[in-house]
C-alpha cells in the first residue's frame, strides 16, 4: 500500500494546476488564506474522489460523484467527511429524515406491514400501492386523492389503502391532526401577552402602538355590540369578565369564546367585529413562519410547549401507528439505535 496520496494537476475553483503529496497515517492540516482552495482540495477533491473510487470498486453506480478536474490521484483510501455545516433547524427535521433512514422504514411498513381491520380487528396486510415517486421528506405538502380501499380478507369490510405517505409526519396523510406532525402543541403564555394591571385603552397588550390600540379597540367594541354587551376598554384586563377575556385572547371563532354565545354566528368582517384574538394570532403567525429559525426563536419565548396529548409525541396518526412489522410499530422501530 502506498505511503502517501499523490495529487497531480488539481484544477478546481482557486486551485491552479496544484500538485502535492500527502503522507498517510498522519494528521494533516490544510492551511491558507480564505479562498485559497483548502475546502476545494479537502472536500471537493480528496473526499469525493475517495468516495467515488470506493463505490466504483464495489460495482455501484456513482451518480453525482463525477471525477474531479485533476490529472491523477493515487493512494486514496475510502474516506469519510466530518465538516462544520449546520443541519436543518426545522422542527420537522430528524436524524431519520435527514439521513433518509426513515424513508426506508416507510417503504418497509408500506410494503410488508400488518394492521388491524377497522371492522373485525383481525390483522391484514397493507396494500401494495405504488410507492411515492418523490422521496423528499422534509416540509412537503402532498395532495391526497380520493381514498382507495380493498376488501378485508376476513370479513369483506372496505379497508383504506396505506402507502409511504401514511408513515410520514411531514405529510397530511400521516401527520397527527392535533399537532400537525410536530409531536408538540403550543399554547400562548398569556402572562407575556398583556399587562393585566392595565386596560386595553391604556396599553395592556404588549406590542400594540397607539394606532393599533385604536384600530383593535374599535373591532372589540363592534364585536361586543354583535353579541349584546359593551366591551370595557378602560377596565384593567385582570377585572374583565370571562367572555371579554376569551374574546381578547382567542377571538370570535374560538371554542373558548363561542361557548359563551353558542347560538350566535361570528361577525363576517373585521368592521363588524371579527376579532382574531391576540393568542390565536400569535399561534397562526408562528405556524406560518415556523421554517424561519430567527423568528421562531423570538416567538418561542411567548409560548408554552407541551407534548401532544393525541399522539404522545410520536407525530403520526393512530392508524399509522397501528401498523406493525414483526410485532413492532414504526415509532418503536425508529427509536432503536442502528445496531
Amino acid at each position: 500500500m502506498p505511503s502517501q496520496i499523490s495529487i497531480r494537476g488539481a484544477r478546481l475553483h482557486n486551485l491552479k494546476n496544484l500538485s502535492l503529496n500527502i503522507p498517510k497515517n498522519q494528521i494533516v492540516v490544510l492551511t491558507g488564506l480564505s479562498g485559497s482552495g483548502k475546502s476545494s482540495l479537502g472536500f471537493d477533491i480528496l473526499y469525493k474522489e475517495g468516495a467515488r473510487q470506493y463505490l466504483e470498486s464495489l460495482g455501484l453506480a456513482t451518480f453525482g460523484l463525477s471525477r474531479p478536474p485533476v490529472d491523477s490521484i493515487s493512494g486514496l483510501s475510502p474516506s469519510i467527511s466530518v465538516d462544520q455545516r449546520l443541519t436543518n433547524h426545522s422542527p420537522r427535521s430528524t436524524v431519520g429524515t435527514a439521513t433518509e433512514v426513515y424513508t426506508y422504514l416507510r417503504i418497509l411498513y408500506a410494503r410488508v406491514g400488518q394492521r388491524p381491520c377497522p371492522a373485525c380487528g383481525k390483522q391484514v396486510a397493507t396494500a401494495y400501492a405504488a410507492l411515492d415517486e418523490d422521496w423528499e421528506d422534509e416540509g412537503e405538502v402532498e395532495l391526497v386523492g380520493p381514498e382507495e380501499t380493498f376488501p378485508c380478507p376476513q370479513c369483506g369490510a372496505a379497508i383504506p389503502e396505506i402507502g409511504m405517505a401514511n408513515f410520514s409526519f411531514n405529510k397530511p396523510a400521516g401527520a397527527c391532526p392535533t399537532c400537525t406532525g410536530l409531536g408538540t402543541v403550543h399554547q400562548a403564555d398569556l402572562r407575556q401577552l398583556v399587562n393585566e394591571d392595565l386596560s386595553i385603552a391604556g396599553g395592556a397588550v404588549n406590542g400594540w402602538d397607539i394606532r393599533y390600540i385604536q384600530y383593535s379597540s374599535n373591532t372589540l367594541k363592534m364585536a361586543g355590540e354583535h353579541y349584546g354587551f359593551a366591551f370595557e376598554l378602560d377596565r384593567p384586563v385582570k377585572d374583565l369578565p370571562a367572555a371579554q377575556l376569551d374574546l381578547l385572547f382567542y377571538g370570535v371563532e374560538s371554542p373558548q369564546f363561542r361557548r359563551h354565545f353558542p347560538d350566535i354566528q361570528p361577525p363576517t368582517t373585521v368592521y363588524r367585529g371579527r376579532f382574531e384574538g391576540i393568542a390565536t394570532s400569535l399561534l397562526r403567525r408562528y405556524a406560518e413562519r415556523i421554517q424561519e429559525p430567527g423568528y421562531r426563536d423570538r416567538i418561542d419565548e411567548k409560548l408554552i410547549t407541551q407534548t401532544c396529548p393525541e399522539c404522545q409525541g410520536t407525530r403520526l396518526r393512530p392508524e399509522s401507528r397501528a401498523v406493525t412489522v414483526d410485532g413492532r410499530g414504526i415509532v418503536e422501530l425508529s427509536r432503536l439505535p442502528l445496531s
